[in-house]
């Protein structure tokens, strides 16, 4: 059953995984934002914590826009995109920080 816009849970009123929001995302692309809405704080302390908060501000949407954009080769097998995501951020971090930007 194919969630509806701003749903993230099941026809048992369990939430969706991350997996199967990604995988509706490819049909829908406006359900990506549950995922963005479950994990952009994380995402942003952990950039903070490395690079500061303007920093982490700029690489936050960069890593969301990317997951966007690789939505696509997400391992739908995981139902936990943490991982991936900070696989993600911690590559812009370090791209951030090879470019001399911090």
């Amino acid at each position: 059953m194919r969630p509806r816009r701003g749903r993230t849970k099941n026809a048992d009123g369990g939430a969706l995984t991350d997996a199967e929001l990604i995988a509706w995302s490819a049909q829908d692309p406006e359900i990506f934002s549950a995922i963005i809405d479950r994990h952009a704080r994380r995402v942003h302390r952990r950039l903070a914590r490395r690079l500061g908060v303007p920093a982490a501000d700029e690489l936050v949407a960069e890593t969301f826009l990317t997951a966007f954009r690789l939505r696509h080769r997400f391992d739908i097998t995981q139902a936990d995109a943490r991982p991936w995501l900070d696989g993600l951020a911690t590559e812009l971090a370090n791209q951030y920080r090879a470019a001399g930007r911090n």
